[in-house]
This record gives structure tokens, C-alpha cells and sequence, in this order.
């Protein structure tokens, strides 16, 4: 009897460690977005350097377990600086992100949710944070063709926020860019 009760107290031990072990991997989030760009950076971007003024057009959906669903709607006014090397500055209320031109003119960046955050509910973020999702995590792509003295773009992406491997929370985002020199 009595060692039967000293299996059972070192069982009851690993099955409190097992418990705890899996309490906290269910604990772990991550954040997926798969947004790549299809620009590579140049070297003589001459043609499309400037200054260019213009607004971002962006309807962002956040999906968030047992929350709901929530859709934003804005548009803000941009600057966006492009160098004779192949760097692009797009800013927008304070925030700069940077991103790439190529020779030919295409241009694209990513941007993260921080990035985005004047285009984005304090709701929405405060849910999506609550979530688990990284504020840091690339959410969108901004990726266009400079005609001078154009400039357009798309904006798309989907950040997916994960718990123990299942999907809590999606930002979907999709909108524009136009701007001028």
C-alpha cells in the first residue's frame, strides 16, 4: 500500500510539471504575415528622386477570437521621399517607413502595425494586442510604380496572430497610395 501511494504522489508531481509545461507553451504567441516584396533596391534612381505629396487609402479589418470583428476605414495625407540610390521615405502623422526603388521605378515597403497606427482604431490595436500579436510584425505591403511625376501603390496584407499554433486574431488590410511632384 504504501508504494503504491509514493507512485501515486511522484505521478500526481509529474502531472503537475506536465500541466504547468503546457499551461505556458499554450502561453507562446507569434505573429505571421507572409508579405514579401517583389523590389529589389537600385542603383540609379535618378529619374523618380523627389519629394511627392499625396494620401493612403486603407480599410483594415481586425478578426479577433471571441471579440469579433472590426473594420476601419481612413485616409491620411502622405509624403514620400525617394533618393537617387534606391531608398523610399513614406510618412505619414510622424511616422516614417522606409522601403525600396528599383531602376525602373517600381517601389514598394513593408509596414507594421505600429507603422500603421494612425490609420488604425485604438480598438483595434488594443484588441489585436491583447491578442498577442507583435505591434511590430510586418502587416501590410505598399508596393507600386513611380511615372513621373506619379506615384501609385496597393496596399494589402494579412497578419496572422497565434496561441499554441492556432490562429486568435487577423488584420487584414487593403487600400492605396496616389501621390505627385
Amino acid at each position: 500500500m504504501r508504494i503504491l501511494q509514493s507512485i501515486l504522489r511522484i505521478s500526481g508531481a509529474r502531472a503537475c510539471l506536465l500541466a504547468s509545461a503546457l499551461t505556458l507553451a499554450g502561453c507562446a504567441s507569434s505573429s505571421s504575415s507572409g508579405i514579401e516584396l517583389s523590389v529589389s533596391r537600385g542603383d540609379a534612381t535618378g529619374a523618380y528622386a523627389g519629394t511627392y505629396a499625396g494620401t493612403i487609402s486603407l480599410t483594415s479589418t481586425a478578426d479577433v477570437v471571441a471579440l469579433g470583428s472590426a473594420t476601419d476605414q481612413r485616409i491620411e495625407s502622405v509624403s514620400v521621399s525617394v533618393t537617387h540610390d534606391g531608398l523610399v521615405f513614406l510618412s505619414v502623422r510622424g511616422v516614417t517607413i522606409s522601403g525600396v526603388v528599383d531602376n525602373v521605378g517600381n517601389w514598394g515597403l513593408q509596414a507594421s502595425i505600429d507603422d500603421l497606427r494612425s490609420l488604425l482604431s485604438e480598438t483595434n490595436i488594443s484588441r489585436l494586442n491583447d491578442a498577442g500579436c507583435s505591434l511590430g510584425a510586418k502587416a501590410a505591403r505598399i508596393q507600386g510604380v513611380i511615372t513621373p511625376p506619379d506615384m501609385a501603390a496597393n496596399v494589402s496584407g494579412t497578419l496572422k496572430c497565434k496561441r499554441a499554433e492556432v490562429t486568435v486574431a487577423t488584420l487584414t488590410t487593403a487600400g492605396t497610395l496616389t501621390a505627385s511632384r
